[in-house]
């Protein structure tokens, strides 16, 4: 399969559509059905959302390339495994014809109640991205030789409801230590993500020098989201408004700008249910 930057590349006159995928709470791929229906560009899989017991991304991502024929992000979690299992995964990851990941820290665990888990966190996720680029280039992270090298195209993640200078300083960071892509978590101002591009270009005196992947979350009347919904978002959800015409809208902005690269997340019900019709319906709109 292609890694997303040879994808973006090819696509250069059209949005290009990342779409989120939660992994089954389950050993089959049942819930994974109404994935043959949708059409991105690339999936992106999730690892255990909501801190629950899922099936691994990497498992995931596996099925998707192979059964849906779409290429398949898989997500490392730092915070959950030390260096050897980190760099195991990567290489069954990489066995099973895997290409692209994102690394992400996680969470924090609650403390609270019974059955909580502790964080290992084995690398930082600078750290691990600075790992998986010496596997590519054949070494491990005791600095012994692999017998082949990797060959993965790795990314990061971007938060720009953050300070923008210390999320500017930590995307940084992260191209240094080797990002080829980052994706954005949702956000509901494309204003906002442009402002953010022209802020960095004007502090850094050059633009991003990879791609971002804007996140776009579909709502829907009783959905959840882990960003702060705006009041209007809400007040059109409860006027009946569909959420794939409210995100269709946000893309249409994002486009008028300049924008044309999306991290699709489509509606999240409490339990975890996947609203994916919902995500093809925009998909097919654009």
């Amino acid at each position: 399969m292609s890694t997303l930057v040879e994808l973006v590349a090819k696509n250069r006159r059209r949005p290009f559509i990342v779409c989120d995928v939660s992994p089954p709470r389950s050993g089959n791929t049942e819930a994974l059905s109404a994935l043959s229906s949708v059409t991105p560009d690339m999936f992106f899989v999730a690892a255990n959302p909501g801190r629950t017991v899922r099936a691994s991304s990497p498992s995931i991502a596996q099925w998707i390339e192979s059964d849906i024929k779409t290429p398949a992000l898989f997500t490392m979690v730092t915070r959950d495994m030390n260096k050897t299992a980190m760099q195991t995964t990567l290489l069954g990851a990489h066995i099973m014809g895997l290409r692209n990941l994102v690394v992400v820290k996680g969470d924090n665990f609650n403390n609270s109640g019974c059955g909580t888990d502790k964080p290992v966190e084995g690398f930082t996720p600078t750290a691990f991205i600075r790992s998986v680029r010496k596997m590519n280039n054949r070494i491990d992270f005791t600095g012994r030789s692999l017998t082949d090298p990797t060959q993965f195209c790795v990314g990061a993640t971007l938060d720009i409801s953050r300070k923008w200078c210390s999320e500017m300083s930590l995307a940084d960071n992260k191209i240094r230590s080797g990002s080829d892509f980052l994706i954005a978590q949702p956000n509901f101002d494309p204003d906002a993500a442009h402002k953010f591009l022209q802020e960095y270009q004007e502090r850094r005196m050059s633009e991003m020098p990879i791609p971002i992947i804007w996140g776009i979350q579909i709502m829907s009347k009783g959905s959840i989201s882990f960003a702060n919904v705006p009041d209007h978002i809400t007040k059109e959800l409860d006027l009946g408004n569909s959420g794939y015409e409210i995100a269709l809208e946000m893309i249409h902005r994002y486009l008028e700008i300049g924008i044309n690269y999306f991290y699709l997340v489509p509606p999240i019900f409490q339990g975890g249910r996947r609203d994916y019709e919902s995500a093809q319906a925009v998909i097919e709109d654009l």
